[in-house]
């Protein structure tokens, strides 16, 4: 019984795999900063909902990571021709970080809260939602978006 457990323990950790960067398909490095290696435009899809209402938009557009200064905080703008409202939106500060070859970032400030994943592929899904005032009306709207690194 020893020999088979002395056995088992020496054979083991040949069946360990590492996991090493260079099996990365994508930017992270986790050598640089998460809101370095995830920074660019994605190209894609937005789809918007009225809160209380089916009334949904599906639209083109592109979401922007830009790097900060602070570590793991990033910039988030939206734009879309079809959809004015995202392109009156200031830049959102997100918490970007690795996760699983790729990235998660979010924001939980009120009328942007944002919550977002990039694959080790480029793929990037996020939800997020924006209060629009138009004259005294405020509209809440959740919307999505699925893209792609360009």
């Amino acid at each position: 019984m020893r020999k088979a457990l002395f056995l088992l323990l020496t054979i083991l950790p040949l069946f360990v795999s590492c996991n090493k960067d260079e099996d990365h398909n994508y930017g992270p490095s986790f050598q640089t900063p998460a809101q370095q290696d995830a920074q660019g435009t994605y190209q894609g899809t937005f789809i918007r909902v009225q809160v209380g209402t089916t009334d949904s938009l599906v639209a083109a557009g592109t979401l922007t990571i830009t790097a900060t200064d602070t570590l793991n905080r990033a910039r988030i703008t939206y734009a879309s021709d079809d959809m004015e409202e995202l392109a009156k939106t200031t830049p959102i500060a997100a918490n970007i970080a690795h996760a699983d070859k790729g990235f998660t970032f979010y924001n939980k400030s009120g009328d942007n809260a944002l919550l977002g994943r990039i694959t080790d592929t480029k793929s990037m899904t996020v939800s997020f939602t924006k209060a629009v005032r138009t004259g005294r009306k405020t509209v809440r709207y959740n919307y999505s978006f699925d893209g792609r690194r360009q």
